[in-house]
């Protein structure tokens, strides 16, 4: 069987986070018991990886996915945080 690789998974994941976040569950769901959905002897977050990258398991909504990178707004440079004040010198 063929090698899988992150960006195979992130095809349907869209996002890092997202994929870390939705192996993590699955591979998690396998380790409690939950019947694999694929045929594969590999261990469980990498079964968990082959059944993203394969479209059989994704997002309950992934319609919260879309619009993430239009609300992301950039913080000027001039922008001062609390605490700053002890790196300056």
């Amino acid at each position: 069987m063929a090698r899988i690789t992150v960006e195979d998974s992130l095809r349907m994941a869209q996002t890092r986070f997202g994929l870390v976040s939705l192996a993590s569950m699955r591979a998690r769901q396998l380790l409690k018991g939950s019947k694999p959905l694929l045929e594969s002897r590999n261990r469980e977050i990498v079964l968990a990886l082959r059944e993203i990258a394969a479209g059989k398991v994704c997002y309950a909504h992934p319609e919260y996915l879309q619009g993430s990178q239009e609300d992301f707004k950039p913080i000027p440079d001039n922008t001062e945080f609390i605490g700053d004040e002890e790196y300056l010198e």
